[in-house]
Formats: structure tokens, C-alpha cells, sequence
């Protein structure tokens, strides 16, 4: 029970990782017999603390994290991914002699100066390169080599609409050939964008996906105690239960609720105090700023139907959590896809032909910042 200080979507330290016992002692059985994964969980859900951990505490795997946030061009693909691996200290040798044979600065850890490819190879195809760079970690190793890859749905989606659908399909491709054609490196793969939202921008299919197995995150309840002592709170079984029910277990509420809590400066005594400070993060427009997203991400990623999406996210609302009958929703042209693509998106979840929200407490946000539930 070590103290906790809450920081909000910022803390990587492996030493402060909380619970998911279950979840990585699956991900680490089947990418111990070859399976790759996704992580498909919602933003603010801990999936890429939860890489840092896995990286920095399991013994049997070589870790290569990679983050592909702000990738716009094929070739920023590229150069990140050797970047990340020429600056990993346990980079085997084999791996940076191919490296420095396809981009300068790569020949010892430290070199200044960022990776750029040789004149050389200028005109050879980025994905090409990107196949050669990756295949060096297939060789024979103590520890199996696990390139996890962060943010690639954001990637794929901006170099769609810099370079055009046929560049971002290609690397699709490229990614699933690669993992296909490596014996010894196992692969994950997540994002904050649903995929598919991308493969849409990118005109294919789920075909460049369907051999990643999903791997679920869900709440972290367990984060709430420590929180509490991170703000020299007595983490009592009536406070604790109030701050997982408010929350729903999503870390990143979990952190605001605590952290709002510590800013107040008063010590915890009730489940009231928890209510309050709640519903004093959703109304702060400063503080509910760091999830504006969960709002407003219909427009970008639903287009035309987000209108309609967010119509069926207010239809499904049930203060009691119940199932609402399919033919409860908006019956409009598309609604069918608009539900579809809502419990891809972590917001909906389908039970044969009523749905419910998944997260209540992701509901009553969204009910209470659009005004159809009231302050209890």
C-alpha cells in the first residue's frame, strides 16, 4: 500500500503500477506461444502506462516501446521506429549494424543527432526499410523480443490524409507482413483511435488486423486506496467504495476525483466529499479539460453521423444502468453502424438487441455535461 500522488494521464513509473495481475499474466502466456496483441480500451484507460510496466518488469521478453504520436509521413514511421530502437541500450548488436547500414547515428547508444537514412538508400521504398529495420530483431536471443507499438491508429490515420489512402494501406500491410514473417519477435499494438475509424480513412479492411488478439485493460478499482494516501487520506471502506463508484475505475477519473480532493485541503470523512469533488471536476472547465475528448470526438471521427451518434448515446442513457431496447434508438438511415461503431468504441455495450452504456460512470458525465440527468 505505498502512497500514490495523483497524476493524471503522466505517471510512467513502473513502482506506482497497480493491479492488472490478470491481464498481464495473460498477455504474457500467449505472447509466450507466439500470439500478438491489441490493446483496444478506450483514452485515459492506462494502456500505455500499463506498456511501460510489462517493458520494465518482465525478465523473459526484450521490450521495444514505440510511440508513433505526431507520425504524419511514412517515413516519420520510419525514422521513429529506429530512432526508439537505436536509443534502447539492450539493442542486440546484429540489430544496430543493420540499422547503421540504413541510417546515420545509429553506430553506439548516445550519438547526438537525430536518425535520418543514408544517401544511399534514399531512393529505396520506406516500407522496405521499415521491413529490413524490424526483421533485425528476428534472431535468436535469450529473451524473445516484443516491439510494442503505441498510437499507430493516429499514425495511419494522418499519413492517410498527408500522403493518401494507398500509402497508409501499404503500411498496414507492410506491419501485418512483418508479423507474419517473424519467428522469434511478438508484437503489440494499440492506440487511443479505433482502428476502425482509420481503415476507413485508409479505403481497406479489417483484414490487416484480424491476426491480433484483443487484449482488454477495463477499470482499475484498486488504484483508489493508494490514492488516498497519496493525499495523506485514511483510504476507509466507505470513502474507497464512494471513489470507485464515481469513477467507474478509469484511472484517469480515479486521479482528477483524488487530486481534486487534495486541492480542497480538507480531510476525506464521507462518500459526500467524494460526490462533491465529482461533480466539481465536471463542471471545472479547466480541470474537465483533459477529457473534452471523451465529448467531442464524435465530429472528427463520425463525420456526417455525428449528430446521430450522439442522439443514440442520449437515448441510451438509464439512470439505473438497464438495457435499452434497440428500437428505443434513433431508427435514422445508418443508425445500425452509428450503434456498431459506438461499442467498438468502448462507449456502448450490446447485449442481443438492447444495448447499455459500458462505463456508467463515462454516462453520467455525459449525461450531466449535455443536461438530461440532474445533480443527485
Amino acid at each position: 500500500m505505498e502512497p500514490i500522488v495523483p497524476q493524471p494521464g503522466n505517471d510512467r513509473d513502473p513502482r506506482h503500477f497497480v493491479g492488472r495481475a490478470i491481464t498481464t499474466d495473460q498477455a504474457r502466456t500467449r505472447l509466450a506461444v507466439g500470439a500478438n496483441l491489441l490493446l483496444t480500451d478506450p483514452r485515459r484507460m492506462g494502456k500505455t502506462f500499463w506498456m511501460h510496466t510489462f517493458a520494465a518488469r518482465e525478465k523473459g521478453f526484450q521490450c521495444y516501446l514505440i510511440d508513433y504520436e505526431g507520425v504524419g509521413t511514412v517515413e516519420d514511421f520510419l525514422t521513429r521506429t529506429a530512432q526508439a530502437l537505436s536509443e534502447n541500450p539492450s539493442l542486440p548488436k546484429q540489430a544496430r549494424r543493420v540499422l547503421a547500414m540504413i541510417f546515420d547515428n545509429v553506430e553506439s547508444v548516445g550519438v547526438p543527432g537525430l536518425i535520418t537514412v543514408k544517401t544511399y538508400h534514399r531512393q529505396t521504398s520506406a516500407h522496405r526499410l521499415l521491413t529490413d529495420t524490424l526483421k533485425s530483431l528476428d534472431q535468436g536471443e535469450n529473451s524473445i523480443p516484443i516491439v510494442m507499438m503505441d498510437e499507430v491508429p493516429m499514425a495511419i490515420d494522418n499519413i492517410a490524409q498527408r500522403e493518401g489512402a494507398e500509402e497508409a494501406s501499404e503500411l498496414l500491410q507492410t506491419l501485418r507482413a512483418l508479423r507474419q514473417g517473424t519467428v522469434n519477435v511478438r508484437w503489440i499494438v494499440s492506440g487511443s483511435v479505433g482502428f476502425h475509424h482509420v481503415l476507413r480513412s485508409a479505403h481497406t479492411t479489417s483484414g490487416g488486423l484480424n491476426d491480433l488478439e484483443p487484449l482488454p485493460l477495463g477499470p482499475l478499482p484498486e488504484l483508489a486506496s493508494r490514492l488516498l494516501l497519496g493525499i495523506g487520506q485514511m483510504p476507509t471502506e466507505n470513502v474507497v467504495s464512494a471513489l470507485v463508484e464515481v469513477s467507474g475505475g478509469v484511472p484517469f477519473i480515479l486521479h482528477k476525483v483524488a487530486g481534486t480532493l487534495e486541492q480542497r485541503q480538507h480531510r476525506v470523512t464521507t462518500s459526500e466529499d467524494v460526490q462533491d469533488c465529482f461533480e466539481n471536476f465536471i463542471d471545472d472547465p479547466d480541470e474537465f479539460g483533459w477529457f473534452e475528448h471523451f465529448l467531442t470526438r464524435m465530429e472528427p471521427y463520425y463525420g456526417k453521423r455525428s449528430h446521430l451518434a450522439n442522439d443514440v448515446l442520449d437515448a441510451a442513457v438509464s439512470t439505473a444502468h438497464n438495457w435499452v431496447p434497440m428500437n428505443d434508438l434513433p431508427q435514422e438511415p445508418g443508425a445500425d453502424k452509428v450503434v456498431e461503431y459506438l461499442i467498438k468504441d468502448h462507449y456502448l455495450e450490446r447485449c442481443g438487441r438492447t444495448v447499455r452504456w459500458r462505463y456508467p460512470a463515462l454516462q453520467y458525465i455525459w449525461a450531466r455535461r449535455r443536461g438530461i440527468w440532474n445533480r443527485p
